[in-house]
């Protein structure tokens, strides 16, 4: 079931089964997806490795994040998108910037304890009750109740992570740099163009990454332009030159030297293998 309010706040909730993956392939613009395994393990492939979770364990995702080779039972998703909840004064630990959605190196997972799954089973009920009101409440009502799971589900996940760093306010540059760069990344290529925006030196952003994980911050950036181009060669009849203008790179072979250093192959033949 799908919800979208007059000023396109989209929402989508859901049990999927194996005959409805249409949902990892729907395009919802700045989406977060919240997928909770309900059946035996799932297995799946995101961003070429492959995962595999076990029954009640929940996952958090960005648009970014590409799922595919599927195999599952039975799944529970959530999908939002930021206009429907990731307001900027939203805090961001339950906000989209926070843990759940940008933690610095891995996509989290939580594996939901016995003695909360009435809690969850319980609030999930009430999401798929709330998505058949037909009211002006609605929005109002789904976006507390998403909230409320966010929380939930950040509970458990900081009880779960004993490694959580608990140098917080480092931590937090990490996933505003993680956040902003997932909005940017079309038109600023540079790290300082974030640093500036962060208030923070390039030399300190990169020496506060080198805390909490093995990117850097431009191998950040360059990971959402290689997925975005991937993307567009794969899902649109978009020429190369209007991709590498959208991507914001000087000339196409600038482009075409960006994408090869990371595919082994031209954009070209990556988007003609495709049809193979």
């Amino acid at each position: 079931m799908k919800f979208v309010s007059p000023l396109q706040e989209e929402i989508l909730i859901a049990q999927v089964t194996p005959a409805e993956t249409f949902c990892f392939e729907q395009e919802l613009e700045g989406s977060m997806t919240v997928l909770w395994n309900t059946g035996p393990d799932a297995r799946f492939i995101l961003d070429n490795k492959p995962i595999e979770i076990e029954k009640d364990c929940i996952s958090f995702f960005t648009e970014f994040h590409k799922v595919r080779n599927i195999e599952f039972s039975q799944l529970n998703i959530i999908q939002f998108n930021r206009a429907f909840y990731c307001v900027e004064s939203q805090d961001h630990e339950t906000g989209c910037r926070g843990i759940l959605f940008y933690s610095p190196a891995t996509v989290p997972k939580l594996i939901i304890p016995e003695e909360r799954r009435k809690q969850f089973y319980a609030l999930w009920d009430t999401m798929l009750f709330e998505m058949e009101e037909q009211d002006e409440l609605k929005l109002d009502m789904l976006q507390n109740l998403l909230k409320r799971f966010l929380i939930l589900s950040l509970r458990v996940y900081r009880a779960q992570s004993h490694d959580l760093p608990a140098d917080d306010s480092s931590l937090s540059i990490v996933r505003e740099f993680n956040y902003l760069a997932s909005i940017h990344f079309r038109q600023l290529s540079q790290v300082k163009d974030y640093a500036e925006m962060l208030n923070k030196s390039p030399k300190t952003l990169s020496n506060i990454f080198k805390k909490f994980t093995d990117k850097t911050p431009l191998q950040i950036i360059n990971e959402f332009r290689l997925r975005e181009a991937k993307h567009l060669l794969r899902y649109t009849d978009k020429h190369i030159q209007e991709i590498s203008d959208e991507l914001n790179f000087k000339d196409i072979q600038a482009f075409s030297n960006f994408f090869k250093k990371r595919e082994n192959q031209a954009p070209t033949l990556y988007r003609a293998s495709l049809t193979h």
